[in-house]
């Protein structure tokens, strides 16, 4: 116990620090809104390109992983589709439910933890997350929300979401980083050192200010919402998507479809056990239902130190 606990407290340490140092002074939500940008924009694409360009394609990409991720993700969301209408939410809400429920925190909370607990294998384990995320559970979630009609509003037309969603993608800085890598790596054209010394050195500032700009971003969440399905949706992220995860894994590994070494399968169920992605609030709130998505990013967020916790003393 004492060895799991020597991994995660430094990581929800520097979250608490992050909390407090907005909560107290001298920073404001604002810092850290512009912190997140700047991670999000700069040193986390930074360092995926530095870790994906620096290794052969095979080891960037695991079919088991990504069959296992995927399907794991969507019968997660089809779980909370199921539940969120049992409850009576509305379809907005319930676009809202589904794209929180298996889309994990891989960029600010997964990376960091997987630097500490499979170093060798965080950059694959993230590239291959963020191919699922993108690409599969976020669209999902997206096409449910775009789609939702609440008071008589115009519902958008297919095509033109389809073309949104899919340049919404292609647009996130996370994603091109992780494209060039992988552009480096196909074409076995070798990045210069200076440009990977560059690269590498905003990429080691990801993590920390990944970690510290969770925690400012918790304080003065609206938490005005829909308390019961907030918990609902925590629930469902914490508990259902890495049950979900194992026995996924389980039965197809059972069935001789998919085979994962030791480090990439605590990379799966570890990212299960992740909370919800960070700018899931800011969908919330182009929903009109920030209260909502700041309830459940809360209560998952805080729930992740026991998930995290247990899986590591399962699996380590």
């Amino acid at each position: 116990m004492f060895e799991v606990l020597a991994v995660t407290l430094p990581v929800f340490a520097v979250i608490a620090v992050g909390y407090g140092v907005v909560r107290f002074g001298p920073f404001s939500r604002d810092t850290m809104r512009a912190l997140g940008d700047f991670t999000m924009t700069v040193t986390l694409p930074c360092a995926l390109f530095t870790a994906v360009a620096g290794r052969d394609f095979g080891e960037v990409v695991n079919l088991s992983y990504l069959v296992t991720l995927a399907l794991a993700g969507v019968a997660t969301q089809l779980v909370m589709f199921a539940a969120a209408r049992l409850q009576g939410a509305g379809p907005k809400r319930r676009a809202l439910s589904v794209l929180a429920a298996a889309t994990p925190n891989t960029a600010f909370l997964g990376y960091p933890i997987f630097l500490i607990v499979i170093p060798e294998h965080a950059a694959p384990v993230v590239a291959m997350n963020l191919l699922i995320e993108n690409i599969v559970l976020t669209p999902i979630g997206l096409t449910l929300l775009g789609g939702a009609r609440e008071d008589g509003a115009e519902r958008v037309p297919p095509l033109r979401l389809a073309g949104q969603i899919v340049l919404s993608v292609l647009k996130r800085p996370l994603i091109i980083g992780l494209l060039l890598g992988f552009g480096v790596v196909l074409t076995g054209v070798e990045s210069p050192a200076v440009l990977e010394r560059f690269t590498g050195l905003l990429g080691q500032a990801a993590a920390p200010v990944a970690l510290a700009v969770i925690g400012g971003s918790l304080f003065g969440l609206n938490l005005q919402g829909d308390l019961t399905l907030a918990g609902l949706i925590a629930f469902v992220k914490m508990i259902v998507h890495p049950a979900a995860v194992v026995v996924m894994y389980g039965v197809l590994a059972s069935a001789g479809w998919v085979a994962l070494p030791d480090p990439l399968r605590i990379g799966l169920i570890l990212t299960a056990c992740m909370p919800m992605f960070a700018i899931f609030v800011l969908f919330g709130q182009e929903a009109g239902h920030e209260g909502l998505a700041s309830l459940a990013l809360l209560i998952g967020t805080c729930l992740s130190f026991v998930t995290v916790n247990v899986a590591l003393l399962l699996l380590i």
